[in-house]
């Protein structure tokens, strides 16, 4: 949401606007390839459209891969040349911009609000989280980024200003930069911290209950051999069921941390430029320093593919379509192999074990 970018000349040299011009060029097709693999994966794979979570991660590859073709290209050819070469579109592209971005965050918060339900009510989420809800919850995130962005942006109620020649500048007034902030990012991290948080609560409580009835069946079976031998068992098993909760909830935590920690890296910083610049004198932040923290907003569109989308059922449509099915298989790292599958919901013929409306937590 790169509304407040100055594209004025900045007469850098011409090696740094090859470099620049080199890394943003990977960036944007690094996002091109990784969310229109997903989205290749739903349109080929039926089984990956038959669940409804899916929805959630394709409708934010959608959003992901807008980004990378309505709004990184233009910017990435502005800093290269140091001019907003593309007229009138300006502020077509800057509600683009804000309406993709939006989407994307908004996208990210329904996704963790889909598995807090899934596991703190696995029978509830079966019955309620139908496709038509599924569809309801997408449809309200996209409406909310188109209205806060291209109708305050047509009626030009977000600038502060008037725009300069051969740039793309929309200096936001303090209401629209305040308001917007809160819709796309505020409001959402604070969900998704308090969703996340609550998952890692039931998970750990989880880990512990099968810790505990494991320990408790092994004790009873080896009451058959003699009690000497069962207290002699006793304390080392104990010690080792307590570090196997202790690394499973560890995996937990290092997951909702990599889930949170690499949203809150790239879009922060971002957000709280956008709050601070339209109350300061400008130049208050220098040009190069927004465009960077843009630029960190827009990478988490090339990473949301790799944390949401690399589940076991994504990675062996992945190999499919890549035709590595051997190589892609045994590459995949853990991190992301456990994941998308940590907190959500599994029907009866995903679970090796147990039947279908029971909770799983995964762990690779």
């Amino acid at each position: 949401e790169s509304a407040g970018i100055d594209s004025s000349p900045r007469h850098d040299p011409s090696g740094l606007h090859v470099l620049v011009g080199c890394v943003l060029f990977l960036l944007i097709v690094s996002t091109l390839l990784g969310n229109t693999l997903v989205c290749a994966a739903v349109i080929k794979f039926r089984h990956l459209r038959s669940k409804v979570t899916n929805f959630f991660v394709i409708s934010l590859a959608v959003s992901d891969l807008f980004v990378a073709v309505l709004v990184m290209p233009w910017e990435a050819i502005t800093e290269v040349t140091d001019a907003w070469l593309f007229g009138r579109f300006c502020d077509v592209w800057i509600a683009f911009d804000i309406m993709c971005s939006t989407a994307s965050i908004l996208n990210l918060c329904i996704i963790s609000m889909d598995r807090y339900w899934a596991i703190a009510s696995p029978f509830k989420y079966e019955q309620k989280m139908t496709h038509r809800v599924a569809f309801v919850m997408i449809g309200v995130a996209w409406t909310l980024s188109i209205l806060i962005s291209f109708i305050p942006v047509q009626l030009n109620w977000h600038r502060a200003g008037e725009e300069e020649d051969e740039s793309c500048v929309a200096s936001l007034n303090k209401t629209y930069a305040i308001s917007s902030s809160f819709i796309s990012f505020y409001i959402p991290v604070v969900i998704m911290i308090a969703t996340y948080t609550r998952i890692y609560r039931i998970a750990q409580t989880q880990i512990r209950r099968i810790t505990s009835l494991e320990r408790a069946a092994e004790q009873a079976q080896n009451q058959g051999h003699g009690v000497n031998r069962n207290q002699q068992q006793h304390r080392p098993n104990d010690e080792a069921s307590l570090k196997s909760s202790f690394k499973k909830e560890t995996k937990v935590l290092k997951t909702l941390s990599i889930i949170m920690g690499v949203f809150v890296f790239c879009w922060l910083p971002f957000f709280v430029l956008n709050c601070t610049v339209p109350f300061c004198d400008p130049p208050c932040v220098s040009d190069t320093t927004f465009t960077v923290f843009v630029w960190f907003g827009w990478a988490n569109s090339s990473l949301n593919p790799v944390i949401y989308a690399f589940n076991a059922d994504f990675r062996r449509a992945f190999a499919t379509i890549l035709g590595c099915n051997r190589i892609c298989s045994n590459n995949a790292v853990e991190a992301v192999n456990f994941s998308n599958d940590l907190v959500s919901y599994h029907h009866g013929h995903d679970l090796p074990q147990g039947g279908a409306g029971s909770r799983s937590i995964k762990l690779g």
